[in-house]
């Protein structure tokens, strides 16, 4: 799948200001991100927050990139990277839809962090396949629950991006919590994935991705991460 297969160049290159995820195709990109039930009030994120954010996550990106040594020392750089700048939390509950509604405390812990780790996996499949020519941080748009759009844009050889990177206040803290190419989002890309599959209870997505994850070294590391 397109959007799968081109997901570390989104993340790392896009964190360098930009991104090299290939849009969706269109039976697959046509529906929107749309909120699912009304959120609770929540802190909103500041303009200048946010694109600190997306900035100092980009050097860290271009830092890991450039990592000399192990590819075991790299992927281990990339996956602490994505674990600071997303906020799994938020991207695993969007993803599940109307199942996080009722979803029990235990299953929605086991879902993110098998999430995350697969989410992780699939970027550094591809991560050192990727190359940039220019990059540069565009608008910053407000929205009105509070999370800031940070635009970015990019050319990796093929064709110029425009990429949202949705950010929003986690406890004090900004974390990236969608992503959306030429308005195509993670969140409906993975949504519509599991979907396809016929899975549709949280039980059946774990055991969907403990298949998927099945000898997973980054699942560990997740686990220990989100203790």
């Amino acid at each position: 799948m397109i959007f799968r297969r081109h997901f570390a160049a989104a993340f790392a290159l896009s964190l360098l200001a930009g991104a090299a995820v290939a849009t969706l195709p269109a039976a697959e990109a046509q529906t929107q991100r749309q909120p699912l039930t009304k959120a609770p009030a929540k802190k909103p994120v500041s303009e200048e927050a946010a694109k600190t954010f997306i900035t100092e996550m980009g050097n860290r990106t271009m830092t890991v990139m450039m990592q000399q040594g192990s590819p075991e020392s790299r992927n281990d750089s990339f996956t602490k990277l994505m674990l600071d700048a997303i906020d799994f939390d938020s991207l695993a509950n969007q993803t599940l839809g109307k199942m996080a509604r009722t979803v029990t405390p235990n299953d929605r812990k086991e879902f993110t962090e098998l999430f995350a780790a697969y989410v992780i996996d699939v970027a550094i499949q591809k991560l050192g396949s990727t190359s940039v020519q220019s990059f540069a941080i565009g608008a910053l748009k407000p929205q009105p629950n509070g999370d800031i759009k940070v635009n970015t844009a990019v050319t990796t050889g093929d064709k110029p991006l425009s990429i949202d990177w949705r950010v929003h206040d986690k406890n004090g803290d900004t974390r990236i919590n969608d992503i959306e190419v030429d308005g195509y989002s993670l969140v409906i890309h993975y949504r519509g994935e599991f979907e396809r599959a016929g899975v549709s209870t949280v039980p059946g997505l774990i055991a969907k991705l403990q298949g998927l994850t099945n000898g997973s070294g980054i699942l560990p590391v997740v686990r220990t991460a989100m203790k």
